[in-house]
């Protein structure tokens, strides 16, 4: 009649077959633990300060306080030397006016010396700005 089936067999040792799974299990089981543990160790390094990390973050905002201190102190040291080299404008201005003869037209008002801090120089307020931009 027919022929009958053979039984299949996939493992010829059953223990070499146990001893490879306990040993995948143990290799699968050690990565686990060590990445236990680098998690472990980053996340008590946050808790101490110590070993935070901030110390160069620090370092590095100070070193940006220290610059922006330089940038403002320079900024403002032009600006006085601005301030200065107007007022010498505005003084050899006076001392020209003052040596020539001024005359009034009818929508003008003479100029007069006012209480600027810059003693008794006139105040030219015909003279407009100049309106300058960087960038």
């Amino acid at each position: 009649m027919g022929r009958q089936s053979k039984k299949k067999v996939f493992v010829d040792d059953k223990d070499a077959a146990i001893d490879l799974a306990r040993a995948v299990a143990n290799v699968v089981e050690e990565k686990t633990q060590i990445k236990i543990k680098t998690r472990h160790e980053k996340v008590s390094a946050r808790t101490h300060p110590e070993h935070d990390g901030r110390e160069s973050a620090k370092k590095s905002k100070g070193r940006l306080e220290r610059a922006k201190a330089a940038v403002a102190q320079q900024a403002a040291h032009v600006k006085r030397e601005k301030a200065k080299l107007r007022r010498r404008a505005k003084a050899s201005d006076g001392a020209n006016a003052q040596e020539g003869t001024t005359t009034v037209t009818s929508g003008e008002k003479p100029a007069l010396a006012e209480n600027s801090g810059l003693g008794s120089q006139p105040a030219s307020k015909s003279k407009s700005k100049k309106r300058v931009t960087f960038g």
